[in-house]
């Protein structure tokens, strides 16, 4: 179980049951009460990512993560999202083998609806 935030803020995240997965309910609870304690990357592409986001999130393209890894900070968990926990999956791996030193990674395996307004639902993959 890793700490996501620090001291007595801290939100416990459970890994999810599938390699560098987050457990839903752990990744809502961040969400819901410590936002600002983690980068939150959506993979989609732009045009996607415009139709509806989560609130907190940054667009890095799976396309552009490669040219921008060494961008990315250490000092907090990364947690990538996409609509169906595919391209997300395939970050996490990726940042595997091009950034180990960055050991507080995971990504979200479900099918995620986004909507407009920054809302957004989660299907859990069964």
């Amino acid at each position: 179980m890793k700490a996501y935030g620090t001291g007595t803020t801290a939100v416990a995240a459970k890994a999810g049951k599938v390699e560098g997965t987050i457990d839903i309910s752990a990744f809502e609870k961040i969400l819901k009460e410590k936002p600002e304690s983690v980068y939150l990357i959506d993979v989609r592409e732009p045009k996607e990512f415009e139709t509806g986001h989560m609130k907190t999130a940054v667009n890095i393209p799976v396309k552009e993560l490669q040219k921008r890894v060494k961008t990315l900070a250490a000092d907090k968990p990364i947690i990538f999202v996409c609509a169906t926990g595919a391209r997300s999956g395939e970050c996490f791996y990726m940042l595997q083998d091009l950034r180990p030193d960055l050991k507080k990674v995971s990504y979200v395996d479900a099918d995620i609806a986004f909507n407009k307004d920054g809302t957004y639902k989660i299907t859990p993959k069964k």
